[in-house]
């Protein structure tokens, strides 16, 4: 069931890109209409598939490289829903639903099994701590789709997408949002760290990174209101601060020994 769902899931958000992608060329209202829906029918399989699979662990599966990628795909599909209806990026969703197909499809052919859930895990700390992580550099994600948006406007004037300033605002919302859930992923850590093993913070490398993740955008938050960094520079900075993400889950995790490793 979980497999069919998951497949499912993943041609029905492909469907969407594709149709995005129709909307892009033909510019008819109903394509982008039907990739919308689309989305949402895959959001409902996904949040279905994830519920199932907690009920069947026990606990909130988010411990191996399938389940974090599975529930970043999933948090960045939440994010992109919540701009949509709230702001109607509409053309904007081609590129943001591509980068989740992507999380997804790099999900798919691995391995879906529950990996072993160790004591020091076996709390709701460490379940807080993770959600907000992963819904933190789901929102980084949508700042990085957003970043490159505003760039492709900026340069080639496509009234297809949203106007700049919206985008802009759209980006700088993004960085709060997720700068602000990834605090509280810090502070549930730490909490986390000193009930396990006492101390709040150790120096190894995935700590570190995630400290110059935090402090990253923390200087982005600031930095909108310095104008050489407005618009354009906003937009390359959102876009590197996702590589430096990137790194912290994907590269930390599966190049180097941590005490955060994917399998």
């Amino acid at each position: 069931m979980d497999r069919l769902l998951l497949n499912t899931a993943f041609a029905t958000y492909l469907l969407s890109v594709l149709l995005y992608l129709a909307h892009a060329l033909l510019r008819r209202p109903l394509l982008w209409r039907s990739a919308f829906g689309l989305v949402l029918a895959g959001f409902a399989l996904q949040t279905v598939c994830l519920v199932l699979r907690w009920i069947q662990a026990g606990y909130l599966p988010i411990t191996n490289l399938f389940s974090t990628l599975f529930f970043f795909s999933w948090a960045l599909a939440a994010c992109y829903l919540y701009f949509e209806i709230r702001y109607r990026i509409h053309a904007a969703g081609l590129f943001v639903m591509f980068l989740n197909l992507l999380l997804l499809g790099f999900a798919v052919p691995r391995n879906p099994a529950f990996a072993p859930l160790i004591p020091a895990l076996d709390t709701p700390l460490f379940t807080l701590h993770v959600v907000f992580s992963f819904f933190g550099y789901a929102l980084f994600a949508m700042a990085f789709s957003l970043g490159v948006l505003y760039l492709v406007r900026r340069t080639t004037g496509s009234e297809l997408l949203p106007e700049l300033s919206l985008l802009r605002k759209l980006n700088e919302e993004s960085i709060f949002l997720g700068f602000c859930l990834f605090t509280l992923c810090m502070l549930f850590g730490s909490v986390w760290a000193q009930v396990a093993w006492g101390y709040y913070f150790s120096w190894n490398i995935k700590g570190i990174w995630s400290f110059l993740v935090w402090l990253f955008y923390a200087g982005m938050c600031h930095a909108k209101f310095v104008r050489r960094w407005q618009g354009t520079g906003y937009a390359i900075l959102s876009i590197a601060g996702f590589g430096v993400v990137l790194f912290t889950y994907l590269g930390i995790g599966l190049l180097m020994s941590s005490n955060h490793p994917l399998e």
